[in-house]
């Protein structure tokens, strides 16, 4: 389960759109987006995003850190050397985020269960493909733990 607190407003309103539309297949989510939409998804973006942030307590490895923090170089190009995202891009930011909650979206990237929801972003599909899942462990664990 992600953080909502703290996400930045248009990247929440994003999610809920892609939800909403099918372009981000999730049984949960997509009836509860549809209904945000109707009663204002930028009232419901705007006030998680106005919520104070606090990073994933979720305990993670010093080494696969470490490790990540290497690895973290290519995914710098779109979601910044902090890991905070880019509006422009639309990538979201990743720092804080429980390790489980992002090892679980590159994999669904990887195999292809997972649309970044704009045909821009396709250079994640490649990215994914190309990384085995001990490096996605790794770049899961030091996201999380930026921002504590």
């Amino acid at each position: 389960m992600p953080i909502l607190a703290g996400m930045p407003a248009w990247y929440l309103k994003k999610a809920i759109d892609d939800y909403a539309a099918g372009r981000r297949p999730s049984p949960e989510m997509e009836p509860f987006s549809k209904m945000v939409k109707t009663l204002g998804a930028d009232e419901v973006a705007g006030y998680f995003a106005a919520q104070p942030r606090e990073a994933s307590q979720s305990k993670v490895d010093r080494t696969a850190i470490a490790n990540g923090r290497t690895a973290s170089a290519t995914c710098a190009a779109c979601h910044g050397e902090d890991g905070r995202g880019n509006q422009a891009k639309g990538t979201p930011d990743l720092t804080g985020q429980p390790p489980g909650y992002l090892l679980n979206q590159m994999k669904l990237f990887k195999a292809e269960k997972r649309s970044p929801g704009d045909a821009t972003l396709t250079s994640i599909k490649v990215f994914m493909k190309s990384i085995d899942d001990k490096t996605l462990a790794d770049l899961a664990a030091y996201y999380s733990s930026l921002g504590r």
